[in-house]
C-alpha cells in the first residue's frame, strides 16, 4: 500500500503541484488548506508524513505542529516543512527538515523517502 502524505498549505497551486508530484512517485496524498483543517485531516487520515507550510492565515504552521504533537495518535508523525518563510520557529525541533519554496523537487523527494522509509 502506498504511503500517505498530508499536505497542509493554503495555496491551492502549491497543493496541486505537490499532489501531482507525489502521486507520480507512488505516494497517496490528502490535503488541507488551513491548520484547523490540517489537524482534522491528520486525525482522520493518519498520514505517514506531513508536508507543512509555515505561513497560513489564522493559526500558522507552528501552531499546527505544536497542536499535532499534543495528540497521542498523531504526535509521532514525521513532518517536513515546505515553506517560503525564513528561519525555523523554536517550536520546531532541529530534527524537522525545511525545504524552501520554490521547491527543489529532487531534495523534496529524497527527504520524503528518507522520512517515511
Amino acid at each position: 500500500m502506498a504511503k500517505k502524505i498530508l499536505i497542509v498549505d493554503d495555496d491551492p497551486t502549491i497543493v496541486t503541484f505537490l499532489e501531482d508530484l507525489l502521486r507520480d512517485h507512488d505516494y497517496s496524498t490528502c490535503a488541507a488548506y488551513s491548520c484547523a483543517e490540517g489537524l482534522e485531516k491528520a486525525r482522520q487520515e493518519k498520514p505517514d508524513l506531513v508536508l507543512l507550510d509555515m505561513e497560513m492565515p489564522g493559526k500558522g504552521g507552528t501552531m499546527f505542529f505544536v497542536n499535532m504533537r499534543k495528540e497521542s495518535e498523531i504526535k509521532d508523525t514525521p513532518v517536513v516543512v515546505v515553506s517560503g518563510v525564513g528561519p525555523r520557529p523554536p517550536a520546531l525541533r532541529k530534527g524537522v527538515p525545511t525545504i524552501s519554496k520554490p521547491v527543489d523537487v529532487s531534495l523534496l523527494l529524497s527527504t520524503v523517502a528518507e522520512r517515511i522509509a
